[in-house]
C-alpha cells in the first residue's frame, strides 16, 4: 500500500490518489480499490478516471479520483406576525450610525393577552441531500430562524411559536419582541387625564398639554406634540413623534435616548443620544451622548447645545446671525477613562499586599536558616507566600500592559469627539471643545470641528484629493 495515497480534502467533497509506482509495479484495480475503501472513500467514485489509471500504469500525483455532491438547500425558516408588528415597522432607535427615524411610523405596541401567539415559526424544508465521498450525508435543510423572544414572551414546547406571557403590550425592539405592563393614553394629557406618573413605560397616542408632566420610570412614547410641559423618564427613552413647542417653559429629561421630530424653546437633558429629525431653536440642549440634527432640515438654530460625546448637524446657525453655542465638555469619566482609575486602585491594593507578603515571606526565610526545624504549619505557610507573591508579581506586570492599552484608547476617544456641520456654518456661532473655543465670522461650508492637544482644528469634508479639501486653525 505504501505506493499508494489516499487524501480526502477537509469538507469531505473529494477524494485525491497519489500513485508513485509505474509499468510492472503498478497495482492492480482492485488494490487501488481496497486502499480507497481502507481510506473511507465510499461514495463518488470515478471509474472511468479509475480504469484510465490502471490502463496507463503511470504515476499520479493528487489526481481527483472521487467526488461527493453539494445538497441544494431548501426553503428557509420563516416567521409569521399573527399582530401588526413586523420588525420593518421597528422604530429606528439609533442603533445604526446610518438610520433615519420615521416619525410617521406608529407607536408600533400592539395590546396582547396572556398566551396569546404573537408570531408563527415556519419550519425550514428539505432539499436534496449532498453526500461526502466518505458517505456520509450533507443536510440540504433549509437556515433555520430564531424566535425574536425578549420581556415577558415563552416559546411554545415545540419551539414553533412565541407567546406572550403576560397580559400587556408588545413591541419590537433590537430585533427582540417584548411585551410590558404599560400605560396607554388614547387621547391627550390634560384635564382629563391629569398628570401622569407610572412605575413602567407609557404610550400617549396624542398630545401633552401645556402646564402638565409625564414621569415614567421606562420609555416614553407620544404620538402627537408637546408644549410647555414636563416630560420625564428615569430610565428609558422618551419618543416624540412630531415635536416640541416648549413656549420657553418645556422641560424634557430621559435616562437613556430622546427621538424627536423638533425642538422649539425648550430646556433638553438626556444621559444618552439625542436625535432629530427637523430643527432645534432656541433651546438649552444638554446629552451625555451625541446630538444629532438631520433629515429635511437638520438646523440647530440660536441657544446652547453641550454635548460630552459630539454633535452633527446640517447647519448651524442662520444667515441672519443669530448667535448659538455649540460645547463638547467632559461631565464625566468617558469609559476608558474610569478603567484607568479603576485600575490604578487595584494596582495599590495589590502593591500593598505584595509589600506586606514580602515583608512576612523574608521573615520566615530568615527564621528558617536560624531554626533547624521550623513547623509544618509555618513551611506550608512559607510555600503559600512564595506562590502568592509570584501570582501578584504577574497580575502586577499585567495591568502594567492593561494600562498602555487604556492610555491609547483614553486619547482614541477624545479624538472622537467633534463638530460635524454638512452644511453650512453661519457666522455669530461660537464653538467651544473641553474648555477652548472660537468664533465663527464668516460662512463655513461642509466642515468637521475638534480638538487636537491645545488647537481647535477645522478640516474640511471633502477628500483629500478635491481641490477645495482645507484644513486649518482658526483664530481664537
Amino acid at each position: 500500500m505504501e505506493n499508494i495515497k489516499i487524501n480526502i480534502d477537509p469538507d469531505g467533497l473529494k477524494a485525491k490518489i497519489t500513485i508513485t509506482a509505474r509499468n510492472d509495479t503498478f497495482p492492480a484495480k482492485e488494490k487501488i480499490l481496497r486502499a480507497l475503501s481502507r481510506a473511507g472513500v465510499k461514495y463518488g467514485i470515478d471509474q472511468t478516471k479509475l480504469e484510465e489509471i490502471v490502463r496507463n500504469k503511470e504515476p499520479v500525483y493528487d489526481s481527483v479520483i472521487a467526488k461527493g455532491r453539494l445538497p441544494v438547500k431548501g426553503k428557509p425558516a420563516s416567521l409569521k406576525w399573527n399582530i401588526p408588528l413586523t420588525p420593518q415597522a421597528e422604530l429606528q432607535n439609533g442603533t445604526s450610525e446610518n438610520k433615519r427615524i420615521d416619525f410617521k411610523q406608529s407607536l408600533l405596541f400592539y395590546t396582547v393577552k396572556a398566551n396569546q401567539v404573537i408570531v408563527t415559526k415556519i419550519p425550514a424544508q428539505k432539499g436534496q441531500d449532498g453526500v461526502k465521498v466518505t458517505g456520509e450525508v450533507i443536510s440540504s435543510l433549509g437556515d433555520d430562524i430564531t424566535l425574536p423572544a425578549g420581556k415577558n414572551t415563552k416559546v411554545s414546547e415545540d419551539g414553533l411559536s412565541l407567546i406572550s406571557a403576560i397580559d400587556g403590550s408588545a413591541y419590537y425592539r433590537n430585533r427582540q419582541v417584548n411585551v410590558d405592563k404599560i400605560l396607554h393614553i388614547k387621547g391627550d394629557v390634560n384635564y382629563g387625564t391629569g398628570n401622569i406618573k407610572f412605575a413602567g413605560p407609557v404610550v400617549i397616542e396624542g398630545d401633552v398639554r401645556s402646564g402638565f408632566r409625564v414621569e415614567a420610570k421606562d420609555s416614553i412614547m407620544i404620538g402627537g406634540n408637546v408644549e410647555a410641559a414636563h416630560i420625564y423618564s428615569q430610565q428609558g427613552d422618551i419618543t416624540i413623534k412630531y415635536g416640541v413647542v416648549g413656549k420657553k417653559r418645556a422641560k424634557i429629561l430621559a435616562g437613556s435616548n430622546l427621538y424627536c421630530g423638533y425642538i422649539q424653546d425648550a430646556t433638553v437633558g438626556v444621559r444618552g443620544d439625542i436625535r432629530v429629525y427637523h430643527y432645534i431653536i432656541n433651546c438649552s440642549v444638554s446629552a451625555g451622548g451625541r446630538i444629532i440634527v438631520k433629515g429635511e432640515e437638520g438646523q440647530i438654530r440660536g441657544g446652547t447645545l453641550t454635548s460630552e460625546k459630539g454633535i452633527e448637524a446640517a447647519s448651524v446657525g442662520s444667515n441672519r446671525n443669530i448667535y448659538t453655542e455649540l460645547k463638547i465638555l467632559n461631565h464625566g469619566q468617558n469609559s476608558s477613562q474610569k478603567k484607568l482609575w479603576e485600575l490604578s486602585r487595584l494596582r495599590a491594593d495589590l502593591t500593598l499586599r505584595h509589600s506586606t507578603l514580602e515583608k512576612r515571606f523574608k521573615f520566615l526565610e530568615l527564621l528558617q536558616k536560624e531554626v533547624s526545624d521550623l513547623s509544618d504549619e509555618k513551611l506550608a505557610e512559607i510555600e503559600f507566600l512564595n506562590k502568592e507573591l509570584k501570582r501578584l508579581k504577574n497580575r502586577l506586570m499585567q495591568l502594567d500592559d492593561e494600562e498602555i492599552l487604556l492610555q491609547k484608547e483614553t486619547a482614541r476617544e477624545r479624538m472622537l469627539k467633534e463638530i460635524v456641520i454638512e452644511e453650512n456654518l453661519y457666522p455669530n456661532v461660537h464653538i467651544e471643545i473641553n474648555g477652548l473655543g472660537f468664533h465663527a465670522d464668516e460662512l463655513l461650508s461642509g466642515v468637521k470641528i475638534f480638538r487636537f492637544k491645545d488647537e481647535i482644528i477645522i478640516e474640511s469634508l471633502k477628500e483629500i484629493s478635491d481641490r477645495e479639501y482645507d484644513v486649518f486653525v482658526p483664530d481664537r
